[in-house]
C-alpha cells in the first residue's frame, strides 16, 4: 500500500479498490446510455424508387424513358440540383450528404445529364462543380470514373481545364467545395495509370511548365545533374 507525504505531519495511504470492492451505488448514479438508434442510416431501393431525385431522372435523363417524353436540357435544373442537394451552405458544419450523391449516382446522372451537355464555354459553375461530386462519388464507391470520357477525350480536357480555372472565379469557394475540390485532385493524380487522365494530367500539370516554378539556382543545379547523367558535356 504506497504512502504519500505531504509538507503537512500527515501522511495519507490510498488503497487500489478491487473492481468487486466498488460500492454498488456508484454504477447506480453512473449517467444512463442513450438507447442506440436502431433506424438504418443506409438507403434501400424503395427509398431510391420514392425519391424525388429519381422522379427528375425519369424525366429528364433516364435511359428507361420515350424520348418524345424526354424534356430538353436545362441548366438551370443542374444549378437547382446543386444548390438543393450537392451544397453546404455557409456556416452549416455538416457536409454534402452522401445518399442523396448516391441517388443521382444511381440514375447515371453524369454520364446522362453532365457530361453530355457540358459545355467549357457556357458550363456554370455549379455544373462543374457537379461533376467534381458525380466523379468524387464514383472513387468512393470504387467504380470507374473517368468511362464517361472514354470516347471524348477532348470534353475530359476542357472540363480539366474548367476545373483548374475554379478558383479564377469571382465565387469563392465554401469549405465543402474546397473539399470536394481537393479531393477530386488527390484522385486525379491517382489515376495516373488511366491513358486518358496521364496524357492530359502528365503534359497540362507536370510537363516543362513546372520548371518556371524553380528558383534559377535550382534549375541549374537540376539541370546540370540531367545533363552529366545523360552523358552531356556543358
Amino acid at each position: 500500500m504506497p504512502e504519500v507525504h505531504g509538507s503537512g505531519t500527515h501522511s495519507y495511504k490510498f488503497k487500489r479498490q478491487r473492481i468487486g470492492e466498488y460500492p454498488a451505488a456508484i454504477a447506480e448514479s453512473s449517467p444512463e446510455k442513450k438507447p442506440v438508434s436502431t433506424v438504418s442510416s443506409s438507403i434501400t431501393l424503395d427509398d431510391i424508387q420514392r425519391d424525388k431525385l429519381t422522379e427528375m431522372a425519369s424525366t429528364n435523363w433516364s435511359r428507361t424513358t420515350t424520348t418524345d417524353k424526354m424534356k430538353p436540357y436545362n441548366p438551370d435544373l443542374v444549378k437547382e440540383i446543386y444548390e438543393s442537394e450537392l451544397s453546404v451552405k455557409q456556416g452549416h458544419n455538416k457536409i454534402v450528404s452522401l445518399q442523396r450523391v448516391s441517388i443521382l449516382e444511381v440514375s447515371r446522372y453524369l454520364e446522362y445529364y453532365l457530361c453530355p451537355n457540358f459545355d467549357p464555354d457556357s458550363a456554370s459553375f455549379e455544373h462543374v462543380m457537379s461533376m467534381i461530386l458525380m466523379i468524387n462519388e464514383k472513387f468512393r464507391e470504387n467504380v470507374a470514373a473517368w468511362v464517361c470520357f472514354s470516347d471524348n477525350k477532348d470534353l475530359f480536357k476542357a472540363f480539366l481545364e474548367r476545373v483548374l480555372r475554379l478558383k479564377e472565379q469571382a465565387r469563392t469557394l465554401r469549405i465543402a467545395e474546397k473539399t470536394n475540390y481537393l479531393r477530386f485532385m488527390i484522385n486525379l493524380f491517382q489515376s495516373l495509370e488511366d491513358d486518358i487522365v496521364s496524357q492530359k494530367v502528365l503534359m497540362k500539370l507536370a510537363s516543362l511548365q513546372v520548371w518556371s516554378c524553380l528558383s534559377y539556382g535550382r534549375f541549374q543545379v537540376v539541370s546540370l545533374l540531367k545533363f552529366q547523367l545523360a552523358g552531356i558535356c556543358l
